[in-house]
Parts: structure tokens; sequence; C-alpha cells
């Protein structure tokens, strides 16, 4: 197969493409390829548009066996007469600029006649305020013909042989004009005890070419991600930890004006990822797509959680299970129909347990009173002893019973010598190594449950 050529730049003129059989666009999370599918007709010759931005070595090719690529070119299309007004307005603009700091050095203090100074100075800040005026808008007409430049294609051409009739030839190159944005509505019914998630993504597209009827396929990952397992390195102890920062919240885009459109949508799980195929899309340029890509409505256990550790506050949590992963992406989170936050959502993986939180519970109320603060040494002296304890009270104020799961924590002792013991009426349900100490209790309508809770932390000489 002979290598593709790219020739000079030539003056723009139409000509015909070959209309592909089919054409796909890859989604991943950081890219987008497009694949155009044609069929080898008798004259072994097809033409089609590709963005300026491509080069020789961007372009992938797929053939049947029994066929064999004789010759490709690339042509660089330009459009030379919008070329040669870039060139005049940007001569414009530098001449306007010099002649702007020429009137700038024009002095006045030799002028004694206040008359003709007041002249002058009239004279000097009409003309300055026009040139910057003429150069504002030469500003906006340069910045016009840039974006049309941005617009201009290639024009690939390839030459083929096959044995066979009605051969199918797939031509892939990256589509960097593209910008693809999911997100989720996720939404909580509690009295169906129900989750319901909602995937969706703006589309928008900026090129010189249209496709009506293209099929997408949403990949669940990033291409060019991480391949292989990370470098093996010996860990020493010692060594500081490294920090991890949450990672930051994107803004997202309009939803105003976007019409949904119900489309043909399948999910499917390839070798080692999963992907979404959406079919019948159109892709005009300058044009958001608000595509639904998927809705699924889960069961879900709902409880409220008490952080007496950080905030002492109540959060509404939602228990699920999926059937399908979920990436990463940004969510609008409901509670029965109302607004409660735009956050960052991590990865859901299938079959796991997922915990969801759909803001604070203010009808559960938490007073937290303290009880005791001691420090003091046994009668010895052999050991120094300190004492915390308090009292919290649990108001539930809905006229239902709720579920509900109290943590709190006690410090850790790394040292023998300084042991650590939970005080606790009534006792808690589990206490992990990390010091996690949690209740769970089912609240009845309108009542109240206190819980004491402290720790006794003894230091040996």
């Amino acid at each position: 197969m002979k290598n593709l050529l790219l020739l000079s730049t030539m003056s723009i003129s139409i000509f015909a493409t070959t209309i592909p059989l089919h054409v796909e666009l890859d989604l991943y999370q950081n890219k987008a390829f497009i694949n155009k599918t044609f069929e080898l007709t008798q004259n072994r010759e097809i033409t089609t548009k590709v963005p300026q931005d491509i080069n020789i070595e961007d372009i992938r090719y797929t053939l049947e066996d029994g066929c064999l690529m004789d010759d490709g070119i690339l042509e660089k299309i330009t459009d030379q007469k919008r070329d040669q007004n870039k060139s005049e307005i940007t001569y414009k603009i530098e001449a306007l600029k010099a002649k702007t700091n020429l009137l700038k050095t024009i002095s006045l203090k030799d002028i004694i006649d206040s008359e003709q100074i007041e002249n002058m100075s009239t004279l000097l800040v009409d003309n300055l305020t026009k040139n910057m005026l003429e150069i504002d808008k030469l500003n906006k007409e340069l910045k016009e013909l840039n974006t049309q430049s941005k617009l201009d294609y290639k024009k690939l051409k390839l030459s083929f042989t096959c044995k066979d009739e009605n051969a199918k030839l797939k031509v892939s190159y990256p589509l960097n004009s593209i910008r693809y944005t999911p997100f989720y509505n996720i939404s909580a019914d509690i009295n169906n005890k129900s989750v319901t998630i909602e995937k969706q993504a703006v589309l928008l597209y900026k090129g010189a070419q249209n496709y009506d009827d293209i099929d997408l396929n949403i990949y669940s990952y990033r291409y060019n991600q991480n391949i292989t397992p990370q470098h093996f390195y010996p860990k020493y102890l010692g060594q500081k930890k490294v920090i991890m920062y949450a990672k930051s919240v994107a803004t997202m885009d309009s939803m105003q004006n976007l019409a949904i459109k119900n489309r043909d949508v399948s999910y499917q799980e390839i070798d080692t990822k999963s992907l979404y195929k959406i079919k019948d899309v159109s892709l005009k340029s300058e044009k958001k797509n608000l595509l639904r890509v998927d809705k699924s409505i889960l069961d879900a256990s709902f409880k409220t959680v008490i952080d007496a550790y950080g905030t002492n506050k109540a959060y509404m949590q939602a228990t699920i299970k999926t059937k399908k992963d979920y990436s990463a992406a940004q969510a609008n989170y409901f509670l029965n129909q109302n607004s409660i936050a735009s956050k960052y959502m991590n990865k859901i993986q299938k079959e796991t347990q997922t915990k969801l939180y759909f803001g604070e519970d203010e009808h559960i109320g938490i007073q937290k009173e303290l009880i005791k603060t001691l420090d003091e040494k046994t009668f010895f002296g052999d050991k120094k002893i300190s004492t915390q304890n308090w009292k919290y009270t649990i108001t539930n104020k809905k006229p239902y019973s709720t579920d509900i799961e109290f943590i709190t924590r006690v410090p850790i002792s790394k040292n023998a010598e300084i042991k650590v013991k939970t005080l606790a009426q009534p006792k808690f349900n589990k206490q992990n190594a990390k010091g996690k100490t949690t209740w769970d209790f089912r609240l009845d309508a309108n009542s109240k449950k206190e819980i004491i809770f402290g720790y006794e932390i003894s230091n040996s000489k």
C-alpha cells in the first residue's frame, strides 16, 4: 500500500464526496473518533472530507479481505480570498495602531492660545476615538474570519483494488471539534423506596460537515488511560503519606432550550469495559444535542445517618445495588422531586452496595450535652486518667418511624502504655479498629432517644 501524500495548499473548490453507507462516532470521556464505512464500487475511488487539523498519521483504514489500497491523497483546501481579507485587515489594524501612537506623541505645551489648544485637543480626542472604534470593528471582522478558518477541511482521496464487488472500507480519524459532557439526574423516592439514575449528556459539535442519522458509541472510560499496572516500588517505613485531594467539581452546560428525542439506546459490555450505543443522532455544527443515555429505577433502603463525630447533623442516606457500572460525572440530586444538590459523583460499580446521600434531614433533632470532663491520678499515682462524657438526645419530629444510624468515634492508641476505654449507654452495635462507633435503631414518630457516650484514657508511667 502506498503512503498517503499531503499536497500543497490549493484554492477552495467544491468537489463531489462519496456518500458513506454508515457513520459512527466513538465517544470516550476525553476524545472522539468518527468512523465512516464506504462501499467500494467499480470506479475504485472514494473521496471524503476530513477536518483541517487531521494529519496523515491520524487516519486509520479497515479493508475487507481481498482488497488493497492503491493510493491515498490528502489535499489541504483553503479559501484564498478569505486569507487575503485576513491579511488586509491585519495590515489596517497595524497602520491604525501606528497612527494612534503618533497622535499620542503630539504635544500642546508650546501653544499659547487657549482656543487653539481647545481645538487641537478636540481634534486629537476625535481622531483617537475614531481609530479605536475602527480597530475594534476590524478585530471583530478578523475574529469572524478566523472562526470560519477553523471550519476548513481537507479532501481525502483513496483508490483501491478489490477482488469482489461491494466490499467495505472503514475510514477512522479523531474528531477534535466535539465536546461530550455527561451528567446524571439522581432522584430518590422514599415512599416507593427507590432511586432513579438517569444518565444524560450534552453533545456540542463544531465542524464543516453535518451528519444525519449518525450512531454513537459511548464508552465508559478515558482514551489513552493507564493501560498497565503501576511500576512496583518497595514501601519504606517512615515515608510521608501522599495527600489525596478531592476532585474539583466541573461546571455544567446550561440545559435550557434543548429538546430530548427518544432514540434507540442499548447497553453492552465488552471484554474489559462497557458502552452505550445510541442510533440515529443528528450532528449539526454549533448545535447542542441533549442525549438521554440511560435510565434505571433501583430498589433502595433509606435511613438517617447522624455524624456525631463531625457536623453533629442528620443526613438522608439511600443504599442501592446496580446491575451496571456508572462512570464518574457531575450529578444533580433530587429527593421526592425536590432539588437537593449538584455535585460530582464517583464511579459506581455494579453488584456492589453503594451509598448515596440526599442532604440534611432537618426533621431529626440532635442535642449534645457535656456531662463530664475530668483529669485525675490514681491513689498510688501510677496512672493518669482523663475522662470525657456526653449525652446525646435524638428527636424524631416526623409523623412516622425512621431508621437511624448514629456514628461517633473514640481516640485510637498506638502506644502500649496508653489505654482507651469506651463508655456507652446503651451499648453500641459495632466498633471498628479505627474507632468508628455505631448505634443502629428505629425511632418511632415524635419520640426521643438518649445515648450516653464517652471514653476514658489512662496513661501509665
